[in-house]
C-alpha cells in the first residue's frame, strides 16, 4: 500500500460513514413518516449529495479517471437543440372537429411540412435525430420557470402542469436497410 492511498483511503471512509448517518436519519424519517415536507426534502438533498461525495472518494482511492469532457478528445461533439413553442386555442370546436385531437392534428400539420424537424442545415453539421412532443397545459412555459423549478431539467420533458399528448421521433438511420429494420419493429 503506497503512501498516496492513506489519505484517499480514508477520505473515502469518512465519506461513506457520512453517507451512513445521513442515510439512517432518511431511513428513520421514512419509517416514523412524522417530518415534514421540507424536512424530508432537505435530508433526501444531504443523501444524494453524500452518495456523490462518496463515489468521488471511490474514484479517488481506486484512481478510476473521470469521464473525459469535450476538451479532452472524445470521439464526436455533439449538441442538442431543443424548440418549443406554445399555442392558445382561439376556436376549440374547429380545431377538434378537423382532427383526432391536438395530437392528431400537430402530428398531420408535421407531414404537411414537409421536413417534420426543421434543423440548421451547414456544412459544419451533420444532422442527427429528431424529437417533437406535444403537451397539453394550462399556461405557456416560460424561462421564469426554469429558475423557479425545483428540478429544471423535469420541464424539459413533461413538466407537472402537462399531459404528453403526441410524440413523433425523427430518427437519423445510417442506412436504408437499418430504417426500413426499424419501421418493422413499430
Amino acid at each position: 500500500m503506497s503512501n498516496e492511498s492513506v489519505p484517499s483511503r480514508q477520505s473515502a471512509i469518512e465519506a461513506g460513514e457520512a453517507l451512513l448517518e445521513i442515510l439512517r436519519t432518511h431511513i428513520d424519517l421514512v419509517a416514523g413518516g412524522t417530518g415534514s415536507d421540507d424536512e424530508a426534502e432537505e435530508v433526501d438533498r444531504r443523501l444524494w449529495e453524500a452518495v456523490g461525495e462518496y463515489g468521488d472518494a471511490l474514484d479517488d482511492l481506486y484512481d478510476e479517471a473521470e469521464e473525459p469532457d469535450e476538451a479532452s478528445g472524445a470521439d464526436e461533439l455533439t449538441f442538442t437543440v431543443r424548440t418549443r413553442y406554445d399555442y392558445t386555442v382561439s376556436d376549440e370546436k374547429a380545431l377538434l372537429a378537423r382532427a383526432g385531437g391536438i395530437g392528431a392534428l400537430v402530428g398531420e400539420l408535421l407531414q404537411k411540412a414537409g421536413k417534420p424537424l426543421p434543423a440548421f442545415e451547414i456544412d459544419a453539421l451533420e444532422t442527427g435525430s429528431g424529437l417533437v412532443t406535444v403537451h397539453l397545459n394550462d399556461e405557456p412555459l416560460t424561462a421564469d420557470d426554469f429558475e423557479a423549478a425545483e428540478e429544471p431539467t423535469d420541464l424539459l420533458l413533461v413538466a407537472p402542469n402537462e399531459t404528453l399528448t403526441f410524440v413523433l421521433d425523427e430518427p437519423v438511420y445510417e442506412s436504408r436497410a437499418e430504417a426500413e429494420a426499424a419501421a418493422k419493429k413499430d
